[in-house]
């Protein structure tokens, strides 16, 4: 059984309709020419339920990813009031739909300047860590990718947890 806390974040690589797309798309956007993720989310406990932007911004659970591979991270400074701060900031979006049409912004690059409506699943992910006060960005633009060579390479992060989410390592 995976060892969560709340503010833990994760990003995996589905095998959904639009996945190859994203990482198409994102692998062309990198600055190292690789993207292995396609869907980022936060953990909001130590059961694995979620926060995420998927049909629509809403909680779900970790079990949804079981055979995808994963990669869970923690923050170092991640607190209770961090985490309580960030979530708050981003519940605001709770139950809106998926916001598809943000998604050729980020092709564009433009995806940081204009952000009227509300997040993808990485910006969403983005604006949590920022409102925790632990990211300087305002978390608009950022991709999957963007978020996984950020998390892989900072010190700031340490890893949960990186391969095939199997059952036996969530449970309801």
């Amino acid at each position: 059984m995976l060892n969560l806390k709340p503010g833990d974040l994760c990003v995996v690589k589905t095998n959904s309709a639009i996945a190859g797309t994203i990482n198409a798309a994102q692998r062309f956007l990198s600055r190292d020419g690789k993207a292995e993720f396609n869907h980022a989310l936060i953990i909001i406990d130590k059961k694995g339920n979620t926060f995420e932007s998927l049909l629509k911004i809403d909680h779900y659970h970790l079990s949804r990813y079981v055979g995808c591979p994963v990669r869970i991270l923690r923050h170092i400074s991640m607190t209770k009031g961090c985490f309580q701060a960030g979530l708050s900031a981003v519940e605001k979006y709770d139950g809106k739909l998926y916001p598809w049409w943000r998604l050729p912004m980020h092709f564009l690059r433009i995806a940081q300047y204009i952000h009227w409506s509300y997040p993808v699943c990485s910006e969403l992910v983005g604006v949590f860590l920022n409102k925790a006060g632990l990211f300087s960005s305002t978390g608009w633009g950022w991709s999957p990718d963007d978020l996984a060579d950020l998390w892989r390479e900072s010190r700031y992060y340490q890893t949960v947890f990186d391969g095939i989410l199997t059952q036996d390592e969530v449970t309801k």
